[in-house]
């Protein structure tokens, strides 16, 4: 095991090593919260912050059924280990919107039945541009279910460390419990697409091609299906913060161990592309800029270095 174990929040060690598909659609089920008691949510009241995020967290496991068929119109649905996966996985995503629906409702917050029809009329031009894209990739090359895998891998674990952020960061005990209980499947579904990326990797071709369409159309969770003023914020609230650049790099870093993606850091570039345009300045630079300025001599020495910054 060694240096290949990775330390992912709300990942168990060694979970990105191996994956049994037969053990998992043995086993795959919806989450249950029924040993929680709902009537007691409105004990904790949630931020309006909290809901923001919340809401879009369900609005984007909603949408998975409108990935499943995308992902049913590429070659990918010709691996029989992928088939059953997603069989499952789309069961599984359809109750992890139910269930924070369900907790939305029982907080006080209302959303509509309908939720999910009303997500899929703002999914924008770009995705279906995309889909059309993958499915012709797969007619000219055999090495699109890389693609696939990869950004798979990449989006699962990103759904991963969100949950893991929002539980440490809720006062809410029933909602941390709940966001625990979706993060463990989401381990389970990012270990499916990080170990066959990893096999479907080997081929150098197979990396050329999941680099440059990683490079070229790759987006994080939700852009594209959610406004992008809504992709922003919700970037910038789970990892603007100090402790987000490293939840960031955890994220590039577990990705960059695949075959060829040594080059990949899209989730802090993304990160530190919006809080350019936020005009903020990164955490790391905040804190130098600071001790340069208990250390900086008075008079004309000091002023000629505050123009260097």
């Amino acid at each position: 095991m060694g240096s290949e174990l990775l330390l992912l929040t709300g990942t168990e060690l060694g979970a990105e090593l191996g994956f049994d598909v037969e053990k998992y659609v043995r086993h795959s089920k919806k989450v249950d919260i029924s040993d929680l008691d709902l009537s007691r949510a409105a004990d904790y009241p949630l931020t309006d912050d909290e809901i923001r995020c919340l809401t879009y967290m369900m609005d984007i496991e909603g949408h998975t059924i409108v990935y499943l068929k995308s992902i049913l119109n590429t070659c990918a649905i010709r691996d029989p280990q992928t088939t059953a996966f997603l069989s499952c996985w789309a069961y599984e995503e359809f109750f992890h919107s139910y269930t924070l629906r369900q907790f939305l409702n029982a907080s006080g917050v209302r959303v509509s039945e309908n939720r999910v029809a009303e997500v899929q009329r703002q999914a924008s031009l770009r995705v279906w541009m995309e889909q059309m894209v993958a499915s012709l990739i797969c007619q000219i090359s055999k090495h699109f279910h890389a693609v696939y895998l990869t950004w798979g891998a990449i989006s699962e674990l990103t759904t991963l460390e969100g949950y893991g952020v929002l539980a440490g960061r809720t006062r809410n005990p029933l909602l941390a419990e709940i966001l625990r209980r979706l993060a463990r499947d989401e381990r389970r579904h990012f270990s499916f697409y990080y170990n066959k990326a990893r096999t479907q990797l080997h081929p150098k071709n197979a990396q050329r091609l999941t680099k440059f369409m990683l490079q070229k159309f790759w987006m994080p969770v939700g852009e594209g299906v959610k406004p992008d003023s809504e992709v922003e914020w919700i970037g910038n609230y789970i990892l603007g913060d100090a402790s987000g650049a490293a939840v960031a790099e955890r994220i590039d870093g577990t990705i960059a161990r695949l075959p060829g993606m040594g080059w990949f850091r899209g989730l802090s570039a993304t990160r530190e592309a919006s809080l350019r345009r936020r005009g903020q300045a990164a955490p790391a630079v905040i804190s130098q800029l600071a001790v340069m300025e208990r250390e900086r001599p008075e008079g004309p020495a000091a002023a000629e270095a505050a123009v260097l910054f």
